[in-house]
């Protein structure tokens, strides 16, 4: 018989549940997370349905907007740091955001451009374990960005966020956990 309580899932089990990489649950959440910037709180909505977008080709159909990249995933192994069985990985994400400006003062898209990214750096790092509903995606996140003036970009009446988003994990050797 029983004892009347249950023991949690094993973080391992948990993720073999999820039937996706582990790669593809941080990409997921980090969307998941950007969408709760939508203006209560933030300067910035972008909690619509078509304004965050995961790997495609930038072009901005509405702004703002932010487009998700991953950029690369490292593995180091550190002895006497990283366990036998494991590997340290960090995966770099690219964010970046299309803003527009709200009046024709000299500097508006720049800062407005700060303002969004202040927005997903807020978001972000609200969040440093990437909680997926009690399962830790991560061991922590950094986010660093720049600022542009689309007109540098050919995009002339937009501004532009660019963010970093260096996140650090270990994983369990062939299991993709």
């Amino acid at each position: 018989a029983g004892t009347g309580t249950q023991e949690a899932l094993p973080l391992e089990r948990a993720w073999t549940e999820l039937h996706m990489s582990r790669e593809r649950n941080i990409v997921n959440q980090v969307v998941s997370n950007l969408a709760a910037i939508d203006g209560s709180g933030y300067t910035f909505d972008i909690s619509g349905s078509d304004q965050i977008i995961v790997g495609d080709q930038f072009n901005p159909i509405r702004v703002p907007c932010a487009y998700v990249f991953v950029s690369k995933v490292d593995t180091v192994q550190e002895a006497g740091i990283t366990r036998l069985t494991q590997y340290d990985r960090t995966m770099v994400l690219n964010i970046v955001g299309f803003v527009n400006a709200t009046n024709d003062s000299p500097g508006e898209l720049m800062l407005r451009s700060l303002d969004f990214q202040s927005d997903v750096m807020k978001c972000l790092e609200s969040d440093r374990s990437l909680d997926n509903g009690g399962t830790v995606l991560c061991d922590d996140i950094e986010v660093s960005g720049r600022t542009f003036r689309g007109a540098d970009l050919d995009l002339p009446m937009l501004g532009i966020a660019a963010l970093m988003v260096t996140i650090k994990y270990r994983q369990d050797a062939g299991t993709g956990t």
